[in-house]
């Protein structure tokens, strides 16, 4: 039995998400929210403990070009993944 664990990512630039499209996240069986309306994008993720939040952002930036943070949701720390 595993675990899930809910996470916060901010995209350091806007995006092109379309939700009626597959996406780089669907291998992975997550749910997901994308929030559109704050200054920087941002997606909320509830990730099962089979897969790690670091292969979800590898995917993330490799679909979108972009850097961005993350956190365990409600947190208050951002950790970093190729934000410059």
């Amino acid at each position: 039995m595993g675990w899930y664990t809910n996470y916060e990512i901010e995209f350091a630039d806007q995006i092109e998400w379309d939700d009626f499209t597959d996406n780089c996240l669907d291998k992975f069986n997550v749910q997901y929210l994308y929030l559109r309306d704050l200054e920087l994008p941002r997606l909320v993720v509830c990730i099962y403990s089979t897969h790690s939040i670091e292969d979800i952002l590898d995917a993330l930036k490799t679909e979108y070009k972009t850097t961005m943070h993350y956190r365990k949701y409600d947190a208050t720390v951002w950790i970093v993944h190729g934000w410059v």
